[in-house]
């Protein structure tokens, strides 16, 4: 790559995104792309083939030749939803294998970035650990909290311009987010909570993994992630016990939090589970222990005089399970508020949030709550609560105590939202649903949004990797940071 011209794109493409993905890359303004999966024959290159060499070598580990140290693959498989559920020794040969075939990937097309959706699996996790290993920026392409809007990440940190938005845009931005109709783009409106739903859900999904399971030995391809992460068995799926889950919620909510004050309401705000934003972006292992960490703080906040309040995930609705409600309910006074509740209601009831990195976080804020967040893509310093160790859970009461509260609630605001405008682009990222349908002349345009926004953040323009995200700032042996 010359100093002011990168030309050739790796690109990670997850299940049937890999034509979008190539018309992505063939607009980018890059001289060279090529599209990479896991799966046989998709894309310009596969990884497979390599993989399972690497896989049923005896004795064969990356570290042996170093390219993934004991303490990384540790890190891999902590992070990754299917790899922790594996029997050790498996999971262990599959982090190498996969960064054996990772290092013949990136030795044969040499890119100069490396572009996914946000990391999500071991796969993309170990591709990105190596690219860093030589100076290949990686570049997490996702939708903006803002409509119509994309921006770029690594590992939860926001690649933001250096160029600071203008106060107009700030302001209009503002406006939208704090409209009280305000939602994400992915959650759906007018859902049905039934019991039946319930059902549905659940049989659809066993009988999916029983298929996926039976079609995976069929074409010889059993570790293919995609295949995988359908099983069954996997310690996160719900099982038929978890269809009660309606009893535990408290449809008297309103009268059960009457004599409480509002800034005495800690609003659980739950996340999928498992949650790639979690995984992926929260730095602290004992943190990715999702559950473990809702708990242990609900403990520190209820003995503190604290009521927690739950409010689950709309999409969640048919996975969760019911041990973590339980474990919540057995603090004294929690209440769970009705999955037809939205997250806007409940920011309005509750003087405080807690969510390691969903966008209910980001809400509170700008709502004036306190709101206390994990390492996400919109925490900036001063304007939130934010946990990194394991130890802030029983610190939580203390933190929130010392949190200064007297900051102008429209100057916060004006940061908060000025950063995640610095860090977003006009470049409708929903266009790869609709490209299917036909649409390859919106495709091309965002494209060329993105081609231009990397040029300009990458190693040619502001070089953002290197100034905010440089080599050794990891906090733990084995961190993707390091």
């Amino acid at each position: 790559m010359t100093a002011s011209t990168p030309d050739n794109a790796l690109i990670w493409a997850v299940h049937r995104t890999q034509d979008w993905w190539k018309h992505v890359g063939n607009h980018l303004g890059f001289a060279r792309n090529t599209v990479v999966t896991d799966r046989r024959g998709i894309g310009d290159r596969a990884v497979s083939e390599d993989f399972y060499t690497a896989y049923n070598r005896p004795g064969s580990t990356s570290s042996m030749i170093g390219l993934l140290s004991e303490p990384e693959v540790t890190d891999v498989i902590a992070r990754c939803r299917v790899l922790r559920w594996l029997p050790g020794g498996q999971a262990e040969r599959m982090a190498h294998a996969m960064a054996i075939a990772s290092t013949r990937l990136l030795d044969t097309v040499n890119p100069d970035v490396f572009l996914c959706f946000p990391i999500d699996n071991y796969v993309s996790d170990v591709i990105a650990r190596l690219a860093r290993k030589r100076g290949i920026p990686t570049f997490e392409v996702t939708a903006s909290a803002f409509p119509g809007m994309t921006m770029l990440m690594h590992r939860g940190r926001l690649i933001a311009s250096k160029e600071t938005s203008p106060d107009e845009l700030v302001t209009d931005l503002i406006a939208q987010m704090t409209d009280s109709a305000f939602a994400p783009s992915y959650v759906a409106r007018d859902r049905r909570y039934s019991t039946m739903r319930l059902l549905q859900t659940f049989a659809y999904f066993r009988a999916r993994g029983i298929a996926f399971s039976t079609w995976s030995r069929l074409i010889r391809d059993p570790l293919r992630y995609h295949l995988l992460e359908a099983r069954a068995g996997l310690g996160y799926k719900s099982r038929l016990g978890d269809l009660t889950i309606g009893s535990l919620i408290h449809p008297d909510w309103r009268a059960r939090l009457a004599d409480v004050p509002r800034d005495r309401r800690v609003l659980f705000a739950l996340q999928l589970i498992p949650e790639a934003a979690i995984d992926y972006w929260i730095e602290d292992l004992e943190l990715v222990k999702h559950e473990d960490m809702l708990v242990e703080s609900a403990t520190a906040l209820a003995q503190a005089g604290y009521t927690i309040v739950v409010k689950d995930h709309p999409l969640q609705f048919g996975f969760r399970q019911v041990k973590l409600l339980k474990r919540l309910l057995a603090l004294p006074g929690t209440v769970i508020v009705p999955y037809h509740i939205s997250g806007n209601e409940m920011i309005a009831e509750c003087g405080i949030s807690l969510t390691a990195t969903g966008t209910l976080g980001l809400q509170a804020a700008l709502a004036g709550n306190v709101s206390i967040v994990g390492e996400a893509y919109y925490e900036t310093p001063g304007n939130f609560v934010t946990m990194r160790r394991w130890e802030d859970c029983a610190r939580l009461p203390e933190m929130i105590a010392s949190f200064d509260s007297t900051t102008d609630q429209r100057s916060r605001q004006h940061h908060i939202v000025g950063h995640l405008a610095s860090g977003s682009f006009d470049a409708d990222f929903a266009c790869w649903q609709r490209f299917r349908d036909g649409g390859r002349e919106e495709t091309e345009a965002f494209a060329g949004k993105l081609g231009a926004r990397i040029r300009a953040l990458g190693p040619a323009g502001e070089d953002w990797h290197r100034r905010c995200m440089p080599v050794g700032g990891g906090r733990h042996p084995g961190s993707p940071l390091n």
